[in-house]
């Protein structure tokens, strides 16, 4: 009777473990996306990626200096597909903030344990990246007297 009474507490604490590092798991992975793709998109930010081909396009970013939202969203898609055991992928959602000095990625997702569903949303933001923004280096000048060979 004991035995049976320990074994049975075993066993749903054994299934409880597991089932919080699956739910662990999986949070880690889809905030770990959202970072991603936030540093993706600020890097990006500024440029027009064609998406069939990869490479700026110029005219485009002649035309407007629109972000590839389609492109991070699909890039989002390919980061978590796969690597999850108990939720799934409801919207991610990529935009500017309201300066537009900011890319935000929101990831909306559902777990699913057992009979029991937990909604969560990821969210991340990058500061654009503009090369403007960077300190330039100063040229080197050879220092006088010093042969240079």
């Amino acid at each position: 009777m004991e035995g049976t009474v320990i074994i049975s507490f075993i066993c749903l604490m054994v299934g409880m473990t597991a089932a919080l590092g699956f739910y662990c798991h999986d949070r880690t992975v889809i905030q770990s996306a959202a970072d991603e793709l936030a540093m993706f998109g600020s890097l990006w930010s500024g440029r027009y990626m064609h998406p069939e081909v990869r490479e700026v396009d110029y005219e485009c970013l002649k035309a407007s200096s629109e972000m590839p939202v389609d492109l991070l969203q699909t890039k989002g898609y390919g980061l978590i597909h796969g690597k999850l055991f108990c939720g799934n992928v409801q919207e991610i959602e990529v935009r500017r903030s309201l300066w537009e000095r900011e890319i935000q990625v929101e990831i909306q997702c559902q777990f699913q344990i057992g009979r029991w569903q937990f909604p969560y949303t990821a969210t991340s933001a990058a500061v654009d990246f503009c090369s403007e923004d960077f300190p330039r280096r100063k040229e080197r000048r050879p220092e006088e007297g010093v042969n240079e060979s």
